[in-house]
């Protein structure tokens, strides 16, 4: 019995000297107030929620939902959030440009095909899109790739009639003929062209990577919790690739939408933490847009971010 007491004691001790021990019982209870938001197709944070994945690593994680990613950096800064997992690129720029000190912990997933121009089927072309009315929500992914569609036809955001509303309200305003054409996300947008509510125009294929983006409070950037979460987020895109019917079958039931729709919407989206030089370049592209286009004061560097 001593012998096996004192093995007992050596291993203990052994434990206890590894750092993912005292990481582990220093988070053990430690409140993590992090975003929580299915919408559009946002899988990873879907799957870490509903199997747990950051709680395992001894937090006790509370999630929040948000409608638009400055409430997510102004809960930030008054300190009721610690973590927003998927926030997207202009939303991150603007804020941070806004004196959001706030920073990217890494990407979150792209999908370039999830954003469209759509219109009524047969009541327009691309050729013809000068002088028409189109609804977009100025300062986001959507509004920087409508300036790149125009850009391909020769136009500007001077060329066309822009009407300022979030993605639902210009859907409504297209389908009863205020407006002639209307930016569209997923999954939304897989939903009414499978319908034949509306026509796609042009998605974002070859235009803009589709990016979204987890981001955290400058403070915050290289501690525990931020690497718990990375562990986690890594975690959880194994096991959508490791589970992916499993998945899509959970993705349909928490966004009330018909499974073929969800597995069509599946196909256009990655999700990757990586930072490429590509998108990197393509944030200053999108600071340089916001500048311009006098959404942010501040033409702040990719730099600020990271």
């Amino acid at each position: 019995m001593k012998v096996l007491w004192k093995l007992a004691v050596f291993f203990s001790l052994i434990l206890m000297a590894s750092p993912g021990f005292f990481a582990l019982a220093e988070a053990q209870g430690q409140r993590l107030d992090v975003a929580y938001n299915a919408l559009p197709f946002n899988l990873p944070s879907l799957v870490e929620q509903q199997e747990q994945i950051l709680a395992a690593e001894g937090y006790d994680v509370r999630y929040h939902s948000f409608g638009a990613g400055h409430a997510m950096t102004e809960a930030m800064a008054a300190g009721s959030l610690d973590i927003a997992p998927v926030m997207g690129a202009t939303s991150t720029i603007v804020s941070r440009a806004g004196g959001r000190d706030i920073k990217i912990i890494g990407s979150y997933s792209q999908a370039p095909s999830a954003f469209a121009l759509a219109v009524r089927p047969g009541t327009l072309s691309l050729a013809g899109l000068r002088g028409k009315k189109i609804a977009a929500p100025i300062g986001t992914e959507v509004h920087v790739l409508l300036s790149k569609i125009l850009a391909e036809q020769g136009l500007t955001m001077r060329d066309i009639v822009l009407v300022n509303l979030l993605v639902p309200d210009g859907i409504a305003a297209l389908q009863s003929g205020q407006v002639d054409a209307t930016m569209v996300v997923e999954p939304a947008l897989s939903r009414l062209a499978q319908s034949g509510v509306i026509e796609i125009l042009r998605d974002g294929e070859g235009l803009i990577s589709g990016l979204t983006l987890s981001v955290t409070t400058a403070d915050r950037l290289l501690s525990p919790e931020v690497e718990a979460f990375r562990r986690s987020h890594a975690k959880s895109v194994d096991y959508i690739r490791e589970n992916s019917e499993k998945v899509l079958h959970m993705a349909a039931e928490e966004l009330n939408l018909p499974l073929e729709v969800v597995e069509r919407v599946a196909e256009k989206y990655t999700f990757s933490s990586e930072l490429t030089e590509h998108h990197l370049r393509e944030l200053e592209d999108t600071i340089e847009f916001l500048f311009q286009e006098g959404i942010i004061r501040e033409r702040i560097s990719v730099q600020d971010l990271l």
